[in-house]
Formats: C-alpha cells, sequence, structure tokens
C-alpha cells in the first residue's frame, strides 16, 4: 500500500464514479447509524438509551438492563451503490454493561466493491452514581477501522487495505429525572491511517441536553463539531402516542435536512424507520430491528 493519502483521494475519485455521489458523505465520516437518532435529527447524545448507544454515546450502555440486539440498514439517497448497515449489542455485567457494534458501508458499481468501510466497536458504560433525582454514567468505546478497495486504479496498481485504531469516550447525565445531559467524544485519540503518508481519520465532539415536559414526550438539542468543519445544530423531539407506538420528526442545519419517522414495538421486539431530506439528492430511508431479553 503506497499510503493513506492515495487511499482517500482515490477513494474520493471512486465515490465520484457514481452519478451525483460527490454529495455523500466522507470516509468514516459521521453517518448516523440508528433510525430513532436519525428521525430525531441526530441528536441523540443526551438520549442514548438502547444499544446503538456504542454509536452515539456509550455511556448510554449503563442504563441497559437487559440482553439486547439490533440491526439496521440505510438506503441512502435511494441510490444501489450505496450500502450501509450496522449491527449492536449490549449484555449487562458486574462490572457495568458491555456493547459491542459493527458498522459496514460500500460504494458499488457493476457488482465490484470500488470502496468498503467497516468499523467494529467494543465498549462499556458505568454507572458512576444514582439517585432517586440524578445520576451520572461515563463509557468508552474501542473501534477497529478498515479500509479496502477491490477495484484498481487506472495505473493497475493494487490498492490495498488499512487498518487504524480509535477510542471515543461518553457522558450521560440526568437531573431531576426530566433533564438530561451528554457529552461525546469521537476518535480522541487522533488515529491515522497508513504507514508512510498517514491521514487522519475524522474526530468530533457533541454536547446535548435532551428534556421531558411531559410523560412519553421527549425533546433534544445537541451541536456536533467535527474538525475544521462549521457547528452543526440538531434539533429532535419523539412521543408516545400510545404504548405500542412512537412518531419522531427533527431538524439539522450544516447541511440542512427534515427528518421524521416512527417506532413500533410489541414485548421485546421493536421496529423503526425514518426518513431524512437532502438539499440536493433523494431521501434517505433507515429502518432497524430490535429484540430484548
Amino acid at each position: 500500500m503506497k499510503g493513506a493519502r492515495t487511499i482517500i483521494v482515490v477513494a474520493t475519485v471512486a465515490v465520484l464514479l457514481v452519478p451525483c455521489a460527490a454529495y455523500a458523505e466522507g470516509v468514516f465520516d459521521n453517518l448516523i447509524l440508528s433510525p430513532r437518532a436519525r428521525a430525531m435529527g441526530g441528536a441523540f447524545v443526551a438520549v442514548s438509551d438502547d444499544e446503538t448507544a456504542i454509536f452515539t454515546n456509550p455511556a448510554g450502555l449503563a442504563d441497559q438492563v437487559s440482553i439486547g440486539f439490533y440491526g439496521s440498514y440505510v438506503d441512502l439517497f435511494g441510490y444501489p451503490y450505496f450500502d450501509l448497515g450496522s449491527l449492536s449489542a449490549v449484555m449487562p455485567t458486574s462490572y457495568g454493561t458491555v456493547g459491542f457494534g459493527a458498522r459496514l458501508f460500500e460504494v458499488e458499481q457493476n457488482d465490484v466493491d470500488l470502496l468498503q468501510e467497516y468499523t467494529i466497536s467494543l465498549g462499556q458504560g458505568f454507572t458512576l452514581m444514582k439517585d432517586i433525582h440524578s445520576s451520572l454514567a461515563v463509557g468508552y468505546a474501542a473501534n477497529l477501522y478498515g479500509l479496502s478497495f477491490e477495484a484498481q486504479s487506472v495505473s493497475d496498481e493494487d490498492l490495498g487495505s488499512a487498518n487504524a485504531v480509535g477510542f471515543d469516550v461518553g457522558v450521560l447525565g440526568t437531573l431531576r429525572g426530566r433533564t438530561r445531559f451528554g457529552f461525546f467524544m469521537k476518535n480522541i485519540n487522533n488515529p491515522k491511517m497508513g504507514k508512510t503518508d498517514t491521514e487522519d481519520l475524522p474526530q468530533w465532539f457533541t454536547v446535548g441536553v435532551a428534556y421531558d415536559p411531559y410523560g412519553g414526550v421527549t425533546t433534544s438539542l445537541e451541536m456536533q463539531k467535527q474538525d475544521n468543519e462549521d457547528v452543526r445544530t440538531c434539533f429532535g423531539v419523539e412521543a408516545d402516542v400510545n404504548d405500542y407506538v412512537t412518531v419522531r420528526a427533527g431538524l439539522q442545519n450544516n447541511p440542512n435536512r427534515v427528518s421524521a419517522g416512527f417506532g413500533a414495538r410489541w414485548q421485546a421486539v421493536r421496529i423503526d424507520y425514518s426518513y431524512t431530506s437532502h438539499a440536493v439528492l433523494p431521501g434517505s430511508h433507515h429502518i432497524g430491528l430490535g429484540v430484548a431479553f
């Protein structure tokens, strides 16, 4: 492999081979892997109370009291060239709750994987204090990143593959039962990919607050900062229609997007769906299925 800079450049070229895909996210970018979080405009760092917390705020793992599994798939922009899927699982232990996550993103054309990136995550959440009025939890996650190419460059050079390891930390607290705050730092060790010509993987910092004005209603406001990009502001709300159905909606800027979705649950099984608009491309559909034991 010649170096991560060559890989990143060629990855961009590979994406550009797909019509209109120049507006897609970058390599290992902040792609939302939870349809619930996506329906709430991405404002989830202060919520993070399900199996997908390994991706959004590992401190949220501490609240998981049963073994659970969750899987999702995103139809990005309606194009068949993109595949984005994820799996996550949680298991409570005597030393906090352990979480596992896996993400796979592919750019494919004519049955050839132009670009494939995967992330395997292992994390843990701990409750530091808890009483009838407040609580405080912390969590961490270790991520193994992999990037590979099946296609060769225009000069018939084997583009090869590369790996890196990144670490995340998160904090989640509750005040007076109705107000929650969250903080999440992605890739705090500034991981680099490549051996000679290295390339930094994206870092981002997220802070947010969630408030429950009524029983069964949650509002969430969040700010995200990734590398040298402008601050992204996200707002979301979810409300229980009854014991079985929840509706959600959200907004975000940079880029400007509107999202909506719903969740349906029956005993230990739940299904989530979201739709997110895009300023230029078609919207994205996201569906997820979870089960708890």
